[in-house]
Parts: structure tokens; sequence; C-alpha cells
């Protein structure tokens, strides 16, 4: 219990661990010891040296392992309702967002309170960096992200990925249990629109799958809003300019005074 309780370094709900850990050992409990006799009659027909033994029960319990964190993702994924619940109110808002301001303190206001992460951050693509205009959770004065940024390379591929924590020197991160895990970007499959960066629970515990695919659907749902606020916008632009041109090539000529 100490080890899995103390083995992350931001794990602070000794909670989590404990929980998880008991669960596994009760659950596996019957098993075990069925499994046990069975291994005591293959010893008996099986001449296998008892390092072999040794080998084979590592890797029946990394298998074990395995097929527990298997369950408790499908699990999660099919009863959780009230991660589906707060994806669809989340993604509803987004989809009534009506200018790119309120998108971004969607992207990093909702998530880090419906999910009870420990910072939240949401950055707007403006030229060769990335902005920040709204107040971010755990973050301080940091309010600018340059594409250069080693930490930023992943975003070429399009996806959620992990913030590595060799990159806690990049100035303004926030550090200790507020510094980002996932950073997920607000993309289409030809443009980067925003970037979210978020930590980890409040509980010190990660991110799980089911969570990280719900980050990046909604992620999807404001790149398809981000872009079609900006084509609202251009449109509007050259309609203005073509209502100006039309209204100049309809107006009569000005006589000059040597023709008066």
């Amino acid at each position: 219990f100490v080890f899995e309780a103390v083995r992350r370094e931001r794990v602070v709900s000794v909670s989590i661990p404990l929980r998880r850990v008991t669960i596994l050992g009760l659950t596996l409990s019957i098993p075990a010891l069925l499994l046990h006799h069975e291994v005591e009659y293959m010893q008996q027909h099986l001449a296998i040296p008892n390092w072999a033994w040794i080998v084979i029960g590592a890797g029946a319990l990394y298998l074990i392992t395995r097929l527990h964190e298997g369950a408790t993702h499908l699990t999660d994924r099919y009863f959780n309702r009230d991660l589906d619940k707060a994806e669809q109110t989340i993604a509803a808002a987004i989809l009534k967002a009506k200018d790119p301001l309120e998108i971004d303190k969607l992207l990093a206001e909702q998530p880090y309170r419906r999910l009870k992460l420990s910072s939240a951050a949401s950055f707007r693509r403006n030229g060769a960096e990335f902005t920040r205009d709204s107040d971010g959770h755990g973050w301080g004065e940091q309010t600018t992200l340059s594409l250069d940024s080693p930490m930023l390379a992943p975003l070429a591929m399009g996806a959620p990925f992990p913030v590595e924590e060799e990159y806690d020197p990049e100035p303004g991160l926030p550090s200790g249990f507020s510094r980002p895990v996932l950073g997920v970007p607000a993309s289409n499959p030809l443009r980067c629109f925003a970037l979210a960066l978020y930590g980890p629970h409040a509980s010190g515990a990660d991110l799980d799958a089911n969570e990280r695919a719900m980050l990046k659907r909604i992620a999807e749902n404001a790149a398809a809003v981000y872009g079609e606020l900006e084509n609202n916008d251009l449109r509007h632009k050259i309609s203005t300019l073509e209502r100006k041109l039309s209204g100049n090539a309809s107006a009569p000529p000005k006589r000059s005074k040597r023709n008066r």
C-alpha cells in the first residue's frame, strides 16, 4: 500500500491507490487460490525448476494486472454516466459559443471544474505563437507559448500528447501538482486553432483513457466552432466591402469647377 501510494510524485491522496489495490486483491483472491492449487498439481507432473515457476508467476501477475486495468477502463466507459453527461454539457456550450474568447474559457473552465483538475489553461493560435486571453487555473503570468518550443513539437501530429517531465524548465510552466500532463490541440486536418493544457486530478490521480478521449472530442468540437466563427467574420467583412464598392460605383461622378 505504501509503495503504491508514493511511487508517483504527484499522488497526494492515499485513498486512490489504496482503493484500487484493495479491490484488486479482493477480486482476485478466489481465482488466485484456485490457481495455487492447480500449480501444486502441475508441479507434481511437470519437471520444471523452481526458478522457472518464479518467472511464470511474474508473467501471470503482469497479465492479471493488465486484465484488471482493461476491465477498469471498460467499466468506466459503459457505466460512468457522469463523464458522458459532462461531455454533452461542455460540447453543447461550445457549439453555442458566439466568439472565440468564450470557447477559450469553456475549454479551460469546464474540464477544470467537472473533472476536478489541478490546472487548466487554453491558448489560441496567433501567428507563430499561442496566446492565452482567458484566465487559467493554476497558471501564473505566462500568457504565450512559442511554436518553436520543444514541448509543442507533438502538435504536428494533431492529436493529444503527454507533456513530459523533461519540460519542467519551460518558462512559465506551472510546477508541482499544477504541472500540465496533457496537451489537447483544437485542430482539424489542415489547421490548429488552439491548444488546451490540463493538469492531473486535484487528488493527484492521472487522467484516465476515457477522460483523455472526452477532452479530445471536446477539442474537435471547439475546432469546428473556431473555424465557423472565423468564416462568419470573413464573410461579414467581404459583404461590408462589397456594399461599399457597390455604393461608390452607383454614385454619380462629381463635376469639376472648370466644367461648370
